[in-house]
């Protein structure tokens, strides 16, 4: 736990400093970012193999007992800036154990050397991909943090197409609106360590390029969503992203719940994965994609 936080504070100084498009900035805020991965290791049953898939870099995790006909595909967070396999590897190898599925990491293009709609494109391109690759396959979208909005906004550009939907959309902490004027900022400020409206708001423009309403995955209007289970920590400053998120989809999917995690922080198995709060979120998630594979 001591080394999660002097990482997180680390980050959040170097945010603070950094100025805009200061790409040597970014640089350092992605490598202090990636040692997030290095709090536990990395679960070396399951194997790991690294492709390209429509010109995205993607990794492939394969438990030894995965089920064939499930694929689970996994878009990481870190404010639409951050992020790698590295940062994610750890996390992605245990969820890939225990969920039983082989799970694609996608790196999409990153902020601001590639701002919005550019991770979005490569999420879609991925996932058109992968739906054309594998027929039969029940496929189910995965995403924490800044990952759940690409997600979102990536799944919303393959509505009403032939393109074959998802099973199911699990969403981690996810970050949705990027205007960052939800009032959780302010009533859970004081109970979020890691992320603060001001930090949040200078990535959000790194991504949205002026673009904020359509970057904005939460402020997408759709007819059809597939079944979704949303899991957000009490102590989020993002909380409300998650709450009127499902307030919105509830309507218009087969399936929506939204759990709060009593105590956990933003993407707590990123740094807990043997916690119980985490155990509990891979039973939950478990669950959700047994009934609806």
């Amino acid at each position: 736990m001591k080394k999660l936080y002097i990482i997180t504070l680390t980050i959040l100084t170097l945010a603070a400093n950094a100025q805009t498009n200061n790409r040597m900035d970014i640089q350092q805020i992605r490598q202090q970012f990636d040692q997030l991965g290095d709090i536990y290791p990395a679960d070396e049953t399951v194997k790991i193999e690294s492709t390209t898939i429509a010109a995205v870099p993607c990794h492939w995790f394969t438990p030894a007992n995965a089920t064939t006909d499930e694929i689970i595909i996994l878009l990481h967070g870190g404010s639409y800036a951050l992020g790698s396999l590295h940062s994610h590897k750890a996390m992605t190898s245990h969820f890939a154990a225990s969920l039983r599925r082989k799970i694609l990491l996608v790196e999409y293009a990153l902020a601001p050397e590639h701002p919005f709609p550019a991770g979005r494109n490569d999420a879609e391109k991925v996932y058109r991909h992968i739906a054309a690759a594998f027929p039969a396959a029940r496929i189910f979208l995965l995403g924490d943090s800044a990952g759940g909005g690409i997600l979102v906004s990536a799944l919303h550009q393959l509505t009403g197409t032939p393109v074959k939907q998802p099973s199911g959309v699990v969403l981690i902490s996810p970050w949705l609106d990027l205007r960052c004027e939800n009032e959780s900022y302010e009533t859970r400020r004081a109970d979020d360590p890691i992320l603060s409206k001001e930090e949040m708001k200078r990535f959000a423009g790194y991504y949205a390029d002026g673009q904020i309403d359509a970057a904005s995955a939460g402020l997408l209007t759709f007819a059809t969503f597939p079944p979704v289970l949303i899991l957000t920590g009490s102590r989020e400053v993002l909380y409300d992203d998650s709450k009127h998120f499902y307030e919105r989809i509830r309507s218009v999917a087969p399936f929506a719940d939204m759990i709060t995690m009593d105590g956990q922080t933003h993407v707590w198995p990123l740094t807990a994965i043997q916690s119980p709060a985490t155990i509990s979120t891979l039973e939950k998630i478990s669950a959700f994609m047994d009934i609806h594979g």
